[in-house]
């Protein structure tokens, strides 16, 4: 869009310019009488050169309104031999009529000056030769305004593409971000056990939507309730399970993963607490739609059953089925000290967000906390992406390739 709005800038600038033309005729050249079998006595090449000689162009740049200086009449006027008798002489012109004008002007002062006996020719140049106008400039070409400006946007948007492409594969080359499932988890060596589009809420009233009233595709829904069971999250379950949900504070897509699988848990009949278990700024839209949604580091060593994993009890109350905590982290230095320890830990990142070091360094910090990681969520999946995830990298290349069954009868048998 640049380079046609560029073209298109230029096209106006530079406008269409008519075109006339003017034709110039000469007489044949004169053979030698003698035995000598010289040559013929006019070059049609240096009569050429004289047509565009500057004394020509000057005189002729006077005689049209306004007047115009020998470089922009070198500019606008061609002329060239179209055989060896007869000269085109062909001028641009900001109209029409100009473009006319030029045209027969330079004709008419050409002939002028190599029919005059009196014109300042050097050497012999100056002998009368029997030139004339064969044929005057009155039509012109090409000059359309609409052409010109489709000509000169698509030349942009083909002259942008290009820029454009060669800047984004420079660009692209050393971009180590992770965009397929494979590449993410290839980075951690961990599966992928769920791939969603994500909501991004951008205040209060967003998450307040978004919890209350997610409504997820048919394919995010059933990715989300194999992703339950895979973790060993069910509704007719008696088991309580607590589910951390890593992502990094800047990746608006990757931070709304823990949200929607309480709320989709929740649509459900999982009873589903959600917990904001960070303090972190990017979660500050979050918690004021519900400022009780946080967990300080007392109540979180206070909530923490005997095996050091967070009790989902709430107060005096009944026990949930599910937990989910969110917590944000820094990609320059991530660190989970402060979080609730929970059953399951999941990281969640969207697609193209972040390389393979500052997933590593994720795992590093959840390491130190003395956890693992049970899955990855990609957020956003690339729509072109065919891959799943659902191994480490030489599991994928060690497996077997299966049969295919081949369709129709057979033709016979060998015994």
């Amino acid at each position: 869009m640049v380079g046609m709005l560029a073209g298109l800038v230029a096209a106006i600038v530079f406008p269409a310019m008519p075109e006339g033309k003017a034709l110039v005729v000469l007489p044949p050249p004169v053979v030698s009488n003698d035995d000598s079998e010289d040559g013929p006595t006019q070059d049609i090449e240096t009569q050429v050169l004289i047509a565009n000689s500057g004394p020509v162009l000057q005189s002729a740049g006077q005689n049209v309104e306004p007047a115009l200086d020998v470089k922009t009449m070198k500019e606008r006027v061609k002329v060239i031999a179209v055989t060896q008798d007869i000269l085109e002489i062909r001028a641009k012109g900001t109209s029409p009529e100009q473009a006319t004008t030029l045209a027969n002007a330079v004709a008419d002062t050409y002939v002028f000056y190599v029919t005059d006996s009196n014109a300042q020719l050097p050497g012999d140049l100056g002998k009368k030769i029997g030139a004339r106008v064969l044929e005057r400039a009155t039509t012109t070409s090409g000059g359309d305004p609409y052409i010109h400006l489709a000509i000169f946007g698509l030349l942009g948007a083909l002259g942008g593409g290009l820029i454009g492409s060669a800047v984004i594969l420079a660009v692209t080359r050393g971009d180590r971000r992770l965009r397929s499932r494979d590449e993410i988890a290839d980075a951690l060596g961990i599966p992928v056990v769920a791939s969603i589009s994500s909501h991004r809420p951008k205040d209060a009233g967003g998450w307040a939507d978004l919890l209350d009233r997610y409504e997820p595709t048919a394919v995010d829904a059933w990715s989300l309730r194999k992703t339950f069971h895979h973790l060993g999250v069910d509704a007719r379950s008696d088991d309580s399970v607590s589910m951390t949900v890593v992502s990094f504070a800047d990746d608006a897509g990757a931070l709304a993963i823990g949200p929607q699988l309480a709320a989709f848990a929740s649509s459900i009949g999982i009873d589903t607490d959600l917990v904001v278990d960070s303090r972190h700024e990017a979660v500050a839209t979050l918690v004021a739609y519900d400022p009780t949604a946080r967990v300080s580091a007392d109540d979180a060593e206070s909530a923490e059953s005997d095996d050091g994993v967070a009790d989902l009890s709430e107060g005096q109350g009944d026990p949930v089925a599910l937990r989910v905590l969110v917590v944000v982290v820094d990609r320059g230095a991530p660190r989970l000290g402060d979080s609730t320890p929970a059953h399951l830990t999941l990281v969640a990142v969207s697609a193209g967000k972040a390389t393979a070091e500052e997933l590593a360094r994720v795992a590093v910090a959840t390491a130190d906390d003395g956890r693992a990681i049970d899955g990855l969520v990609v957020a956003d999946p690339d729509p072109t992406d065919r891959t799943t995830g659902g191994g480490p990298q030489a599991r994928r290349r060690t497996r077997s390739i299966a049969p295919t069954p081949l369709s129709g009868t057979a033709r016979g048998s060998r015994r």
